[in-house]
């Protein structure tokens, strides 16, 4: 009962906080205008937006295929496609259940067990965690005074440090680590501090496992195309989005970094916390907020409506895969 409660409070509290983030990013942008602007979209150039989205889904679908079949399980494609699509449908309502859901989905339809889709999807995180590091550390290179500016203006400002500031920082840091590692019978007994090593463990765990994965090229073949597909969305709507279009396309590095931390944020749907971001990232590149905000606007608009329709036709292919 306790758990629910706190689960609901959770909940509600970054909903509160999308909200928020949302009336932040509108509350100077006149909708008639939004909605004009949006109507300039190209048609065919939305629909190739659209279409690598579902790209995406398809690689994380082929992928978690390889990834059991190395545990000795032969699963069909298209119904591992299915309950991604769907786990991204129910993630729109209920950030982070969409995970449970595929694997609850997968184990009706094809009798995998729980706690291997379960390790799958851990290896899927630790994988996604580490491309998308990839990417922070190629729009640092690439358009790192961005990065810096964007961090600023949304309230993490780095500080300049000199080379005795420096020292005292690491020493710092050092000193933290030998009293962490020195008092760790005191603090493991803390409920907190076991999820935070159990997450590090399961990582270490997932990494592991990497080696067990058969045909290892196509694994990261698909999981560089999921990760390319973000960045090309972002790309191609420069293109596309009037206002935008001058946005050289290496700057997609940079705003996918946003976007994907819009989506980091446990916020249903990353509703407010993707558009706040995104426009932020725009407006560091020298656009208005108004285009920064149609931009966020149609990109998360286009790819939640895809995720409706494509997550609705998964679960209704997983509900009759299930009856058969």
């Amino acid at each position: 009962m306790k758990g629910a409660i706190k689960k609901t409070v959770q909940y509600v509290l970054f909903l509160g906080i999308g909200l928020v983030l949302l009336y932040l990013t509108f509350k100077n942008v006149n909708p008639v205008d939004l909605w004009n602007n949006l109507k300039a979209v190209s048609i065919e150039g939305l629909a190739l937006i659209v279409f690598i989205g579902f790209v995406a889904i398809v690689f994380r679908g082929l992928r978690w295929v390889q990834m059991l079949q190395s545990l000795g399980y032969e699963v069909k494609g298209g119904r591992a496609i299915a309950a991604v699509a769907f786990s991204y449908l129910v993630n729109l309502v209920t950030p982070r259940v969409g995970e449970v859901a595929r694997c609850t989905a997968l184990n009706r339809t094809d009798k995998v067990p729980i706690d291997k889709l379960v390790g799958t999807v851990v290896l899927e995180r630790v994988v996604d965690t580490l491309l998308f590091g990839i990417v922070v550390l190629s729009t640092l290179f690439i358009s790192g005074d961005e990065l810096a500016s964007f961090l600023s203006d949304s309230g993490a400002q780095l500080p300049e440090l000199s080379n005795t500031a420096l020292i005292l920082a690491a020493s710092i840091v050092v000193g933290g680590i030998l009293a962490v590692v020195l008092t760790r019978k005191i603090w493991m007994q803390w409920g907190f501090a076991q999820k935070i090593v159990g997450f590090l463990n399961g990582m270490v765990t997932g990494l592991r496992s990497l080696r067990t994965v058969n045909n290892k090229p196509l694994f990261w073949f698909y999981s560089v195309g999921i990760w390319s597909c973000y960045v090309a969305t972002i790309a191609i709507g420069f293109s596309i989005v009037e206002g935008v279009e001058g946005i050289g396309a290496e700057q997609a590095f940079f705003v996918s970094v946003a976007a994907g931390l819009g989506f980091v944020i446990p916020v249903p749907g990353g509703i407010g916390a993707y558009h706040y971001l995104v426009s932020k990232a725009l407006v560091v590149l020298g656009l208005t907020p108004f285009i920064g905000t149609s931009f966020a606007t149609l990109i998360h608009s286009s790819q939640s409506l895809m995720f409706v329709f494509t997550g609705a036709l998964g679960f209704v292919f997983l509900y009759f895969a299930g009856r058969k």
